[in-house]
């Protein structure tokens, strides 16, 4: 029965398209729809003759989402200013018999051309479709379409038979950059996955933008995208960010052993977002924060490594910790971006612990080579300059480590971390921003020493303390901020910070639970920009004190 229906539907949709290309009816109708069922939230429209036929493909659309797979167009009455549309909808049916049909392609659904047969509620069915659509927009086909092809009813079932109409063949062509110098043409293809030759992908053209998100040093104006000659041209207009930047203290102290000699203090930290037009990343930080301690952090990242959807991470840490200990770290990542707005995270990592002159036996020689996953995902409204959104990150490793004891003995245990963090920034007003954290670690070992622990305090962590100032094995703290914008990259803040903190190493155990409040500014300067917090400590040993303030403050020169 649906075959004729159709076949009339058909029939008639032509004679009217036959008497609006003659120029007879162009003009607007009153649309009234008549045989609908009760329940069905469909409204009369006033619409141009020439959209009368899309419409009414859309009410047959919406009832055969609805239930009613048998509907059609019966008939339609034209009058001066009215016509009116006489739908058949049928019965509705909640099981349903599904059977895909799809048509031999060049690439798509080359394993599935047999047909699939299983039963279906109303939205499973939909679901389905999608499904089938959706992959042959992602497989070169992105005008695919699938409809009813035929139908039968059994019983309260009714067996739909749908057909797949793949459309033409599309493949990405050369992808178009603006302005010329900021990015190579041929690396920016690679990086969103539209190399020339390569698939129609929709879901890849629909995450263009979030993955420039990632990409510190440009940001997208605007992007297009055409067909023509089975080929897709896409064009990008981006714009140029100031995102490297260098800036540093250096200073000399008095001696404290003779005060008559001058000891060389200070912070350098350069980094670099855009090496070779290629999004290449490279960063220095270096800090010397107490007389005989200092760090030195590096990292390289390499986007799109050999040609793969991967990105190389390359790093060497180095902390002293005044003459107790010193540690090397040597890092090897691979990160992999299933969106543009999730990264995956396997990684490498040998880390050595020299003791120094501990006498205590706190620090120790070891070790440890650490295999570790890690998920970051955010869904913010500017990545390097957020004010609406959520962040989160996890990270998990598995350490093996190898312990010298003195010069004959050895010992080998299993060493776990685990780490965690979210941010989340919420407007309340225009010109207000509430900025909520919270992060927490724990770390596990049958042997561990004061240079295995992660450290914690300072201006990225817990504010009121002095760099680094704290050891834990177990941590938790919280961020609270809120920020008054006076521009874009300018504000004034009032911040608290409260943390608990633990650790039970070969000598002992400690536990304490910080707390840090404080207010601050960050105003933007010629080339760059200046962050300037002025915070009180609390902790067991110390109540808040405006004797023991800390103020943290850095420039960085954008350039």
């Amino acid at each position: 029965m649906l075959k004729y229906r159709q076949i009339y539907y058909v029939v008639t949709l032509l004679l009217v398209f036959g008497l609006f290309s003659s120029g007879v009816f162009a003009q607007n109708y009153q649309v009234k729809l008549m045989g609908l069922p009760k329940g069905f939230h469909a409204h009369d429209a006033k619409i141009d003759s020439a959209t009368l036929i899309l419409f009414a493909n859309k009410q047959i659309s919406q009832l055969r989402k609805s239930g009613y797979w048998l509907a059609s167009l019966d008939s339609s009455v034209f009058y001066a200013d009215t016509v009116r549309l006489y739908f058949f909808a049928g019965r509705q049916f909640d099981e349903i018999n599904l059977s895909v049909y799809l048509n031999p392609t060049e690439e798509a659904y080359v394993s599935e051309r047999r047909p699939s047969i299983r039963e279906e509620n109303i939205s499973a069915v939909n679901k389905r479709m999608d499904e089938v659509v959706k992959y042959y927009e992602n497989n070169g086909y992105p005008f695919a379409s699938i409809q009813i092809d035929s139908s039968r009813v059994v019983g309260e079932k009714i067996n739909l038979y749908l057909s797949v109409d793949p459309g033409m063949l599309i493949k990405f062509d050369t992808l178009a950059v603006s302005p010329e110098g900021l990015l190579k043409d041929k690396f920016v293809a690679r990086y969103l996955g539209l190399n020339y030759g390569k698939y129609y992908s929709q879901i890849r053209v629909d995450d263009i933008a979030n993955k420039l998100e990632n990409i510190p040093a440009v940001s997208l104006v605007h992007a297009s995208n055409s067909f023509r000659l089975h080929q897709s041209k896409i064009s990008l207009e981006l714009k140029p960010e100031k995102v490297n930047y260098f800036d540093g203290i250096l200073g000399f102290i008095p001696s404290a052993e003779n005060s008559k000699k001058l000891e060389f203090t200070g912070e350098l930290n350069l980094s670099l977002k855009n090496l070779f037009q290629s999004a290449k990343q490279f960063e220095f930080h270096w800090e010397k924060y107490t007389r005989n301690s200092q760090s030195l952090n590096t990292h390289y990242i390499h986007p799109v490594f050999l040609g793969m959807p991967l990105d190389l991470f390359l790093g060497y840490d180095q902390l002293k910790q005044d003459t107790l200990f010193s540690n090397r770290t040597l890092k090897l990542a691979f990160d992999y971006y299933p969106s543009g707005r999730t990264k995956l995270r396997t990684s490498y990592e040998n880390l050595l612990g020299n003791e120094l002159n501990d006498g205590s036996g706190q620090s120790g020689n070891f070790r440890i080579d650490y295999y570790g996953l890690g998920l970051e995902f955010w869904r913010l409204d500017n990545r390097q300059n957020p004010k609406q959104g959520l962040a989160f990150q996890l990270d998990t490793k598995v350490g093996f480590k190898e312990i010298e004891q003195d010069t004959t003995a050895q010992m080998d245990v299993s060493q776990y971390q685990f780490s965690t963090r979210i941010q989340y920034y919420q407007k309340v007003k225009s010109r207000s921003v509430i900025y909520l954290a919270g992060s927490a670690g724990w770390m596990q070992s049958d042997q561990l020493y004061l240079n295995d622990l992660y450290r914690l305090g300072g201006l990225r962590s817990i504010r009121g303390f002095n760099e680094n100032e704290f050891f834990a094995s177990q941590y938790a703290y919280s961020n609270l901020e809120w920020r008054f914008y006076l521009e874009d990259n300018s504000y004034l803040v009032a911040f608290v910070d409260q943390a608990i903190l633990t650790y039970d190493i070969v000598t002992g155990d400690l536990y304490d639970n910080p707390s840090g409040i404080g207010v601050g500014m960050q105003f933007k300067a010629a080339g760059g920009n200046f962050l300037m917090l002025y915070g009180l400590g609390r902790r067991k040993s110390q109540a808040f004190s405006f004797d023991s303030s800390k103020i943290h403050f850095g420039y960085s020169a954008l350039f």
